[in-house]
């Protein structure tokens, strides 16, 4: 009964992803991309040097199965979703936030011809405006769930575990550039956003409760 009700709790925390979170998102893209009149994209010299593969469309898509993992690794576990209960609102939040500074600071990412051949990007480019870049929610979430899922890693386990974290975000952080989404100032200012807000959800958990070796896995 309890893994019953887990999948349910899962489900509404993913329901408040979806559709807070990313619903915020696609309201202040709409905006901006109908009514910003001012463009604040911050484009540095390395910018230039940073081609097009569009097969890296694949990674930066494929970064939303991420949510998966750390609620694989929470059903079942009373501890680890009523952590959910407080870090899923915490992280909507944040990402609401996130969306009125895009209202604020409009920023937007110039596109190069879309080659015939790449549809999936096609299909990104046609479905989110260039807007809303800096800083990167992909580089924010990525964050967050990394450091939700090194959280919930047995402390032995983190020498082997934390190097294949560090590889997958290195590699959505790199797609966001090399899908032409973000400049790599948008990652930058992306990383320090969300750190900020991995260490805001650090110290509500604190306050909880201490972080012990008992919940890893």
């Amino acid at each position: 009964m309890s893994e019953h009700r887990h999948g349910r709790r899962l489900l509404f925390h993913m329901a408040q992803l979806a559709v807070v979170a990313l619903g915020s998102y696609v309201l202040a893209n709409l905006w901006n991309a109908a009514n910003a009149t001012q463009d604040h994209a911050v484009k540095l010299p390395i910018d230039a040097h940073v081609p097009l593969l569009p097969w890296t469309t694949v990674i930066y898509l494929g970064f939303f199965l991420l949510y998966l993992v750390p609620a694989r690794m929470a059903y079942g576990n009373q501890e680890r979703m009523d952590e959910l209960d407080r870090i899923v609102p915490m992280m909507v939040g944040w990402t609401v936030l996130h969306s009125l500074f895009f209202v604020l600071v409009p920023a937007e990412i110039p596109r190069s011809v879309t080659p015939s051949d790449a549809w999936l990007l096609e299909a990104i480019r046609d479905s989110d405006h260039p807007w809303n870049a800096w800083p990167s929610l992909h580089v924010v979430h990525v964050i967050l769930l990394a450091g939700l899922v090194d959280r919930w890693t047995a402390i032995e386990d983190r020498t082997t575990r934390r190097p294949v974290l560090a590889l997958v975000v290195a590699l959505v952080v790199l797609s966001t550039f090399t899908t032409e989404q973000h400049y790599v100032w948008d990652a930058i200012s992306g990383a320090i956003t969300g750190s900020v807000g991995w260490w805001l959800i650090t110290k509500r958990m604190e306050s909880h409760q201490p972080k012990t070796a008992d919940t890893a896995d």
